[in-house]
């Protein structure tokens, strides 16, 4: 199923399967490189050392008192360049307007029940996330796996060094940087733009959405983190191939990233006992449990935006 309206055609088949790629291809340029060189010369002024001495703090962030706030600037830049990037390029070359993805109306309802079953959904992701990072794999892949496990400890190092908190207001600050700008972003660049076009290109919605999800959690490159990841990119990309608006998988990805980042926060702060980072996953019934109402949740999100388009016409269609 379309979502988005294009105010030109735009090509189905083999030529929207390499419109999406091309489309990703664009947006992780902007990511990598013109993101981060916008939020290093944006943070100019708020880095007490000379830029010399800044390209030793990117080798090891911790150990410079500039380490946070350089990291914290080249976040915010890579993710706006994830987003302007891509979005020049299509209100330019293809001609969609930004309301586009917005063009189905808003449900209070929804975007509640998307909340709900984000948190809900934690609870059966739980198992897939201690499945994955105790996966084995054979003796020939062990040269992947070292690999694989020293880039899982790094993003664990960098995770734990940005969620340290020395204020409130930074954690305000990382709060909009670690779970609103990502959201927004992710969710324009693979459920907005990939999913959309793999859904023209492969003429099957839900191939397009487990294709967006399996690339939406590569681009992490944790391998021992892939699988429960897909699984969320997929239920993001259901909550926006039913509701029809953009703003639903956005605000279920901010909850998700805020909901963890709050809770590293609590804990360091002891507000809460529970250590979300280094607990174990829920016993199996409680797994079961939260499986059973996340499906109830999600079969009644899916009634819900069936009543509303049912009665405001068929959804939008085009990209």
């Amino acid at each position: 199923m379309d979502i988005i309206k294009s105010e030109v055609e735009l090509p189905g088949g083999s030529q929207g399967v390499f419109n999406a790629f091309v489309l990703l291809f664009i947006a992780l340029i902007g990511f990598i490189i013109i993101g981060p060189l916008i939020g290093f010369v944006i943070g100019i002024p708020f880095y007490s050392q000379d830029l010399i001495s800044l390209q030793n703090t990117l080798a090891d962030p911790s150990s410079s008192p500039d380490g946070k706030t350089l990291l914290y600037f080249l976040q915010a830049g890579s993710t706006l360049g994830m987003v302007l990037v891509p979005l020049i390029y299509v209100k330019s070359k293809m001609h969609i307007p930004v309301k586009a993805f917005f063009a189905n109306p808003l449900s209070i309802i929804g975007l509640g029940l998307a909340g709900i079953i984000t948190f809900t959904f934690m609870g059966f992701n739980s198992l897939i996330i201690e499945w994955n990072a105790n996966v084995n794999l054979p003796e020939f892949l062990s040269g992947f796996e070292q690999w694989a496990q020293e880039k899982e400890q790094m993003a664990a190092e960098l995770t734990g060094f940005l969620a340290t908190f020395d204020s409130n207001a930074q954690f305000i600050v990382a709060l909009f940087i670690m779970a609103v700008f990502p959201a927004i972003a992710e969710e324009f660049v693979f459920r907005g733009l990939v999913q959309n076009r793999l859904s023209k290109g492969i003429g099957n919605a839900h191939w397009a959405i487990w294709i967006s999800a399996a690339l939406f959690s590569g681009i992490h490159m944790q391998f021992f983190g892939f699988f429960p990841r897909m699984f969320l990119g997929a239920l993001f990309g259901y909550l926006y191939l039913w509701s029809g608006n953009l703003l639903i998988p956005i605000f279920a990805h901010f909850v998700n990233n805020a909901f963890t980042l709050c809770m590293i926060y609590f804990y360091s702060e002891e507000i809460v006992a529970y250590d979300i980072q280094n607990s174990d996953p829920p016993e199996l019934p409680a797994v079961l449990l939260f499986t059973i109402i996340t499906s109830g949740l999600i079969f009644y999100f899916r009634k819900h935006y069936q009543t509303i388009n049912s009665k405001d016409g068929s959804m939008a269609k085009g990209v």
